[in-house]
């Protein structure tokens, strides 16, 4: 037969200790949900982008002489493929809440496009014929950012931050052309470049999430828009996103993969007015209209990151 213990009565002192014990415990236990409280103040992110590129061209306008009023429409899209490019991105802590964080990544392909030729009735003088065509293109974007960021929100496990900053640009488009005889056309050929090249003022947004000790989701947006710099004459604006899962192998080393996205949209307004021989019988011609330009540049990424 067992006898049960009695309990110690809780006097004061006891209950001042018992509370002093659940103090203690609870912020180790919310410590430990929140998730990981490390304090890197500098990381080095080198990474393998591996990016496919969409570059679509579209034209829309009308035509008038006066009297009648043609409206036009066209665009093409053009797949330039993927290759594995270098990227690297620095942030620097220096402060609990604020940091600044450079990054540098670019896409660079070579390309063939061709041509079968055919014809196109403009309902006068009977259809006209189409030459078969052939080029051969390279494709290059380069950027570089710098921003300064403060968290909003700092917690161990959660962090949000915007940021403002500086984004430099390079665009160039390069390809080589030739084209067959046709009735109207003589063969011929052609070089064509094209550069864009400037910056601009960026917003920043950042989300990182430490679900657990040497885990580390972060998610990252960036926006500009051309009238805020000197990067082109024409309309339009450059947005970014990305994802990065990171696992610390130990203290200061980890590996991390993730998946990157960005477009730039470029629309520039024309007009003008064509001449036509007198012989045609036609009155001068005039024209308005929008041009429109889309590279979205997006792909994996893996890499591996240094912390200190």
């Amino acid at each position: 037969m067992t006898h049960a213990r009695p309990r110690a009565p809780l006097t004061p002192l006891r209950c001042a200790a018992l509370a002093a014990a659940l103090a203690a415990l609870v912020p180790a236990v919310a410590s430990a949900q929140d998730g990981n409280d490390r304090d890197d103040r500098f990381t080095l992110r080198l990474s393998a982008f591996n990016p496919g590129a969409d570059l679509r061209l579209g034209v829309d306008g009308e035509a008038t002489d006066g009297t009648d009023t043609l409206t036009f429409s066209d665009a093409a899209t053009m797949d330039t493929g993927d290759e594995w490019r270098p990227r690297g991105a620095i942030n620097f802590r220096i402060s609990d809440r604020q940091s600044i964080g450079a990054s540098y990544y670019d896409y660079e392909n070579d390309d063939s496009w061709s041509f079968g030729g055919g014809s196109v009735d403009p309902g006068v003088g009977g259809a006209v014929e189409l030459p078969t065509a052939e080029a051969d293109g390279r494709l290059k974007f380069e950027m570089a950012s710098l921003h300064y960021e403060y968290a909003v929100v700092a917690t161990p496990a959660f962090e949000w931050g915007l940021g403002l900053g500086a984004t430099h640009v390079n665009l160039e488009a390069t390809a080589d052309a030739t084209w067959s005889a046709t009735p109207e056309l003589d063969a011929g050929s052609a070089r064509l470049r094209d550069k864009l090249s400037g910056w601009s003022p960026a917003l920043h947004t950042r989300l990182t999430w430490r679900p657990a000790d040497r885990w580390r989701v972060d998610f990252e947006g960036q926006y500009l828009n051309t009238e805020w710099g000197d990067f082109v004459d024409e309309d339009g604006h450059f947005e970014r996103a990305g994802i990065v899962a990171e696992y610390l192998v130990n203290d200061r080393i980890g590996v991390h993969v993730g998946y990157d996205w960005f477009r730039l949209k470029l629309r520039d307004s024309y007009a003008g007015t064509v001449v036509p021989p007198v012989e045609s019988g036609l009155g001068d011609i005039a024209f308005t209209g929008t041009a429109r330009g889309e590279l979205k540049v997006h792909g994996p990424m893996a890499g591996i990151t240094f912390r200190f």
